[in-house]
C-alpha cells in the first residue's frame, strides 16, 4: 500500500500464454476503488492511449451459495 493512498495490487503471470487475450486483459496495475460486500474491490489502471475494457477484482460473498463465495475478476461488480 502507498502511505497514505489507496491499496494497489498488480496481476501478472508467470506462465507461457503470457500473451493469451485473457492474461493480457487481466495482467496489470489495480488499485482500491471503494467496497462490495464488506470488503475492497479494487479497479485496473487503463495506461493512456491504450484499448481496454474496464477490469475489477472484488469478493463475492456466499449470498448465491458456496461455488459463487471468493475473489472475481469481472467487468463490473459482480459480472464476467
Amino acid at each position: 500500500p502507498r502511505p497514505g493512498g489507496p491499496e494497489t495490487y498488480v496481476v501478472f503471470s508467470r506462465t507461457q500464454d503470457a500473451d493469451e487475450v485473457v492474461v493480457k486483459t487481466l495482467n496489470g496495475e489495480y488499485i482500491e476503488n471503494g467496497s462490495n460486500h464488506g470488503r475492497k474491490f479494487y479497479k485496473k489502471l487503463v495506461d493512456k492511449g491504450s484499448e481496454s475494457v474496464e477490469v475489477f477484482l472484488y469478493y463475492w460473498d456466499g449470498r448465491d451459495g458456496p461455488a459463487f463465495e471468493g475473489w472475481w475478476f469481472g467487468n463490473k461488480l459482480g459480472g464476467t
